[in-house]
């Protein structure tokens, strides 16, 4: 695997804002938008706006890694709802998500039928 050609070159955590740091990152041909804090009401701007950035790439893989996460309201569900209706069916997207609380969430509104999810970040790289 290559390493990641960041765009934006700083950790999320170097920059959390209302409780939320988001970056984007190049792995290879796949763009990776990493999320970490709260997701909900407040914060899924900041996630809607990183994956805008990340979708206007053109990539054939996205990978939303959500392991950073440690809240995943309506909210944030509902952002990820809309990050795949933006992409398509040109873009693959993969979750990561490994925190039990977000993986429950998801499974309560039936999202992980919806996603192919990983545990981490590198194994949905590598589908």
């Amino acid at each position: 695997m290559q390493a990641p050609e960041p765009s934006n070159p700083r950790h999320p955590a170097d920059d959390p804002v209302n409780g939320l740091a988001v970056a984007v990152e190049r792995h290879g041909d796949a763009v990776v938008v990493q999320v970490s804090g709260e997701l909900d009401l407040l914060t899924t701007p900041k996630l809607d706006s990183a994956a805008g950035e990340a979708l206007r790439q053109h990539p054939p893989l996205l990978v939303l890694d959500l392991t950073g996460v440690t809240f995943l309201g309506s909210a944030g569900m509902a952002s990820l709802v809309a990050v795949r209706q933006a992409a398509g069916d040109d873009v693959q997207i993969r979750l990561a998500a490994a925190d039990p609380v977000v993986v429950r969430a998801m499974e309560v509104v039936g999202l992980d039928q919806e996603f192919p999810t990983y545990p981490t970040c590198a194994e949905a790289l590598s589908g």
